[in-house]
């Protein structure tokens, strides 16, 4: 389905996800990955060159599409597996999410709401609110966890966009372009190989910000 569709975004996640609230799954994992880098440029002229109107469609656009929609789909997704006795949310993240790169703030900003979105959801699983305030939760924290993984720079569509792009900052768009020039950049398989090593040894603490090169 398309993500960035926001209007219709509630009946094509519940269509999708209703099997999982009426079937008996044993484990249910979603990888909420879908995104896009939206305009670049410093804050103070992204999209100058469009109307104040088309420039504020153009940002909320990406907003709906890098944040809304990603939110959505996992609050949809935690609803419908409640009672599934083992299930992992993973947030492909980026180290934009932490640290701020200048001309993408469009981009920085969507990952650390996301970031933040997932680690919230991380805590509510493991504690309850009663009318005291909150306690630790009864239930199981193993059996929901959530994690945010930076994959690394990798070699895809996207760093080829920034490696070429005129809007992006002098000193990252160097990096891009060499670290492609000298294929430094991180091979998708290998990220991938270690997401899912993290999942299978899955001792990652639930809501963690965790980064392909720190394991």
């Amino acid at each position: 389905m398309d993500l960035a569709n926001i209007d219709n975004l509630p009946q094509n996640v519940e269509k999708i996800l209703e099997p999982l609230a009426n079937e008996n799954y044993n484990s249910c994992l979603l990888i909420n990955n879908a995104g896009s880098l939206g305009p670049l440029g410093k804050v103070t002229s992204i999209c100058d060159e469009e109307s104040p109107t088309e420039a504020l469609r153009r940002w909320k656009d990406t907003i709906d599409f890098n944040v809304t929609s990603s939110l959505w789909l996992t609050s949809q997704f935690a609803k419908a597996t409640s009672h599934v006795p083992h299930v992992r949310v993973i947030n492909i993240s980026s180290l934009c999410a932490i640290d701020p790169f200048p001309t993408m703030s469009l981009y920085c900003a969507g990952k650390a709401a996301r970031d933040m979105f997932h680690a919230v959801l991380a805590k509510e699983h493991t504690q309850q609110t009663d009318g005291e305030g909150t306690t630790p939760s009864t239930s199981n924290p193993a059996q929901f966890k959530v994690l945010n993984y930076a994959p690394g720079a990798c070699s895809t569509e996207m760093t080829d966009i920034l490696a070429d792009s005129a809007d992006l900052d002098g000193g990252l768009q160097q990096f891009f372009s060499t670290s492609r020039d000298k294929k430094q950049l991180v091979r998708p398989d290998d990220t991938a190989a270690k997401l899912v090593g993290l999942l299978m040894k899955d001792e990652f603490e639930s809501g963690s910000h965790v980064d392909y090169w720190d394991v």
